[in-house]
This record gives C-alpha cells, sequence and structure tokens, in this order.
C-alpha cells in the first residue's frame, strides 16, 4: 500500500514540475511580448519631433480626443510623410499671394467646361451629395475666370453606403462635426470643408 502512496506522490511531483515549467515558459514569452510592445508604444511618443508635437497639440486643442490614430498622423508629420497644418491650410508664398488675381464676388455666372455656371450656390452633386461651382481667382489663357467644381458631402456615386442625413438640429453632432472639421478656420472657397462648414 505505501509503495502505490509514493508512485502517486511521485506521479503528482513530476506533474507539479512539467506545470510549474509551462507556466515559467508562458511567463517569459509574456514578458518579451509587453516589454516588447511598452518600448514601441514610448518610442512612439518620445522620438515626435517639434512639428509632430505641435501638430497634435493643435488638433487637440481643436477638440479631437488623443488616440493612437492621431498619434500615427503626429508621425507622419515627423517623416514627412504628411504635412502639418498652416494657418490657413495653404502652403502658399507670400509672392504667390500678391500674384494672385483679387476674386470679384460681383460675378455670379461663368463658363465651366464649355457651358455657363452659376458661382457660389450650392446644389445637388453627381459624384458627392453637393457640388458648388466657384471662383478660384485665377485666369485661363483666353483671359476668362477659372473656375473650379468643388464636390462635398456624403452620398452621390462615391458611397458606398447609404447617404447619410445632416443632422445640424442637434446641437451635440453640430458642435462635434465643427469642431473636427475645425470650421472656425475653414479655409478658402475652393475646399470642400469650407461649403460644409457653411451647410452645418
Amino acid at each position: 500500500m505505501e509503495d502505490n502512496k509514493v508512485k502517486k506522490l511521485k506521479k503528482i511531483s513530476k506533474q507539479l514540475k512539467k506545470s510549474v515549467k509551462s507556466h515559467d515558459k508562458q511567463a517569459k514569452t509574456i514578458d518579451k511580448i509587453t516589454k516588447g510592445s511598452l518600448q514601441e508604444l514610448t518610442g512612439l511618443f518620445e522620438k515626435l519631433c517639434k512639428k509632430g508635437k505641435a501638430y497634435r497639440a493643435k488638433r487637440m486643442a481643436a477638440g479631437e480626443k488623443s488616440s493612437a490614430y492621431l498619434s500615427g498622423r503626429a508621425v507622419k508629420v515627423c517623416k514627412g510623410q504628411m504635412k502639418g497644418e498652416s494657418i490657413d491650410e495653404t502652403d502658399m508664398s507670400i509672392q504667390e499671394v500678391l500674384d494672385m488675381d483679387v476674386i470679384d464676388e460681383n460675378i455670379t455666372e461663368a463658363k465651366y467646361k464649355g457651358k455657363t455656371v452659376t458661382l457660389n450656390k450650392p446644389t445637388r452633386g453627381d459624384s458627392k451629395k453637393f457640388k458648388v461651382y466657384v471662383n478660384t481667382g485665377k485666369k485661363n489663357a483666353d483671359g476668362s475666370i477659372k473656375v473650379k467644381k468643388v464636390n462635398f458631402g456624403h452620398g452621390g456615386t462615391s458611397a458606398k453606403r447609404p447617404t447619410m442625413r445632416i443632422r445640424k438640429s442637434d446641437p451635440k453632432r453640430r458642435k462635434a462635426f465643427r469642431a473636427r472639421h475645425r470650421c472656425d478656420n475653414p479655409g478658402p472657397k475652393t475646399m470642400a470643408r469650407y461649403w460644409s462648414c457653411k451647410k452645418w
């Protein structure tokens, strides 16, 4: 009887040793994984350059929450894969600004691809939900006004799911939309963001 008990105890001790070894291996692999990921995360925040940090701070000041997506964009700014935001989102030199023609707001119609269009009046779009024709402030080779078609909104032939409704009557949604699109400084009329902000 005693021999059987001894055998059972030996078996149990062997099993315990095996389980301890397997647990040790698992613990070591977990340590390696967590150390690696922690180093990557700390490296992500430590390696941000001045431009990246400024971009991140500006986006958070505009109402965007801190996220991995925002940090990733800040890293892209540092690497030069993405431009940081300037004051009005256009990288124009002073000379280019001086060379631009003054946009005459009184002009309501102009030619676009051979047809006469109304300027600064949003209508239902084709590739997007809305479209608007705007004066770029430049001239064509023949001296006529250069018109740009600006597509904006969710919908049209580019939408992969049903068109979204504009819910500007809901104050929370409206505030979130305006913060996300930086509507305090919507940029020039030639940008879709300007017209989206105007709608909201």
